[in-house]
């Protein structure tokens, strides 16, 4: 029987920097070396009956296991041999829906340090798992089967299995998915591989069997899964797109780049150690823009537009092959560590893919966006995310997630760069890798290695060099708001975009270059149409018309910033003319921040018709992208 017990606080004992604050588990005593699960798929109930299988290593004298748990069906703990082991929830502080529940395992005996043990738990999750996105059949696009993916990052993984939900704790894995129906594929995290042998017994005389296998050790956000009717397709040397087959032509021409991003990463970086290469274009109602799990990388079809200007996802998403896959922020407060690295490593790339100037147009937009982000941050619970080092304790780290810890750590590497040379940097950063590789590590590990590194490899004005990252390394990462230097990347083309969209802005007439635009790179067509949005109240009604008949804005296939910045802008105005064209792209996406920034302006205008929308699309979003709208909806009705 599970017993539930009610914990009114939490002690923490040595607390220290490297601590993982948004785990209840007890990783500290006892590490999972190894995972093997096995899922039997029930998609169209959203059901997952399943058995998860842990080796563990015991680090301290303990007779007990602490794991992450949210709004899991367990149902025993046992160990190899088929004897029982006592188990309870326990409820912290109120933290069921926020970060979930702990899991209590009593062992049979106390274990000693360095001892191994291996248990098995059997479970089962449902819609109610928010790493889960389940779509009926009718939400596809063949209609035939339904369909599932999932999205672990940072603390969902806990609501698939239960399992120490830390980035500080890297394990093997390896899987077996189970289907009913033939029509239903599964490609998940990992190199396919024959059948393992099945731990269950199953009643279905015929199912169809998935198994997978990853080697190299990887923390428990990295695990992904998608089911349904899916095909891949080989686009070039080790590269696959998987996609609903109807899409899979399209997406395929769209992605023939992938090896060309993936040689010229590899030229700069060093060597790619994980094998093949595999992105899943998902269907709409993706909320994310793309997922890293190595070997299977997920990306929501916003990337698609038909001109190959969205694969930047892609290019960012293959980074993290080195950068988090491989060596990993080792708690919620350093995702700076991964995502910024990522955003350096792939503005690099650009360098050698794309147009001159394409990665310093990408940063300047960036920052841009980092600084309203920064803006933004006014709750006095979310000032800490000002920072690159959040504070996430009691609190669901995603809340946490914006372009800070992208940007504001992207320009601290590149500050560095110019501070050692380009070259001294490239040779740093694979030096870094190879330190720390498989390894979960903290700003501080990353600083002293920065500053070892630079001792030892650095001979021209090294102690000046020591000096600055000493002088402005702890405040770039622990203080609120912008970094200690400010930023100078710069480039003619950004101010020929400002100054076209001023044009348009400050005069009656049509600018004699209007047509220039249209050969702007796509990113500086994000830059010439922030212009227009940062001064919508300049803008006249005629003003819109006319941008909108000339460059054909509404409705048109572009670039999803594009898109969106010219929808705000379109409900700002109050332009209603092209409002059918705002509902055509709150149907055709379904990424969390898009959807959530177009509605938050039309509740603002247009109250009663976010309503209608809403009610009437809602089914075409993800749980937590319509939750989220939902809230916005009820809070807005409160103050009417």
């Amino acid at each position: 029987m599970i017993k539930y017990l009610i914990i009114s606080t939490l002690i923490l004992s040595c607390i220290s920097s490297d601590l993982d604050l948004n785990t209840f588990s007890n990783y500290l005593e006892v590490r999972i070396n190894h995972l093997h699960l096995e899922w039997l798929l029930d998609l169209d109930n959203k059901l997952v009956n399943a058995t998860a299988e842990y080796q563990i290593k015991v680090l301290k004298n303990v007779d007990h296991i602490d794991l992450d748990i949210y709004l899991l069906d367990v149902f025993n703990v046992y160990l190899l041999n088929g004897n029982p082991l006592e188990f309870e929830i326990q409820v912290i502080q109120n933290q069921t829906l926020v970060q979930g529940d702990k899991l209590v395992i009593k062992l049979d005996r106390q274990y000693k340090a360095l001892e191994n043990l291996i248990i098995r738990i059997k479970y089962a999750y449902t819609e109610k798992a928010r790493a889960a996105g389940f779509l009926t059949k009718e939400q596809t696009q063949s209609k035939k089967v339904p369909y599932m993916f999932s999205q672990c990052e940072a603390i969902k993984c806990r609501s698939l299995m239960p399992l120490q939900d830390t980035p500080s704790v890297k394990f093997t894995y390896s899987s077996t998915v189970l289907s009913k129906d033939p029509l239903i594929k599964v490609f998940m995290t990992g190199h396919q591989v024959d059948s393992l042998q099945l731990i269950g017994h199953y009643e279905e005389t015929r199912l169809y069997q998935y198994s997978f296998k990853l080697d190299i050790p990887i923390p428990a956000y990295l695990i992904g899964i998608v089911a349904g009717e899916v095909e891949q397709r080989n686009v070039g040397g080790n590269c696959y797109v998987i996609s609903e087959p109807h899409f899979l032509d399209g997406y395929a021409k769209e992605l023939e780049e992938l090896p060309f991003f993936l040689e010229k990463m590899i030229d700069y970086i060093g060597p790619y150690i994980w094998g093949e290469y595999k992105i899943v274009v998902l269907p709409q109602s993706c909320p994310f823009g793309g997922m890293e799990h190595p070997l299977l990388t997920f990306a929501s079809p916003m990337m698609i537009v038909g001109d190959k200007s969205g694969v930047g996802i892609a290019i960012h998403e293959i980074a993290h092959s080195w950068m988090g896959n491989t060596v990993t922020g080792n708690n919620w407060s350093n995702l700076w560590i991964m995502e910024s690295l990522c955003v350096f490593l792939e503005r690099k790339t650009y360098q050698f893919v794309r147009p001159k100037d394409y990665d310093v147009i990408e940063a300047i937009n960036g920052n841009i966006d980092m600084i309203e982000d920064i803006e933004g941050f006014v709750d006095p619970e979310k000032l800490t995310y000002k920072s690159l080092h959040p504070n996430t304790a009691w609190k669901n780290p995603n809340d946490s997630f914006s372009l800070v810890p992208y940007e504001k750590g992207y320009q601290l590497l590149y500050y560095l760069e110019q501070l050692i040379g380009e070259e001294n940097f490239k040779f740093f950063l694979r030096s870094y890798l190879d330190y720390f590789k498989f390894q979960s590590i903290d700003e501080d590990d990353f600083y002293k290695y920065l500053l070892r590194w630079v001792r030892q490899n650095i001979q021209d004005n090294q102690q000046a060099i020591i000096n600055e990252i000493i002088f402005i390394y702890k405040p770039w990462v622990y203080d609120l708001g912008l970094p200690p230097r400010q930023f100078s990347q710069t480039t003619p083309k950004y101010q020929q975009a400002i100054s076209l969209a001023n044009a348009w802005i400050q005069n009656n007439e049509q600018p004699q270059n209007a047509n220039e635009y249209n050969d702007y790179m796509p990113n500086q067509q994000t830059i010439f149409m922030q212009q227009i949005m940062s001064n919508w109240e300049k803008l006249t009604k005629s003003k819109i018309k006319a941008l909108d008949d000339f460059y054909k804005f509404s409705g048109a296939k572009q670039g999803v910033q594009i898109g969106f910045k010219w929808y705000r802008t379109i409900v700002l105005c109050k332009y209603e003319d092209s409002f059918w064209a705002v509902r055509q792209f709150l149907q055709s996406i379904g990424v969390r921040s898009y959807i959530v920034g177009i509605y938050e302006v039309l509740i603002q205008n247009y109250l009663d018709l976010a309503k209608q929308w809403f009610e009437e699309d809602k089914y075409l979003y993800h749980p937590l992208v319509s939750n989220k709208v939902q809230d916005m909806l009820n809070k807005a009705g409160i103050f009417e």
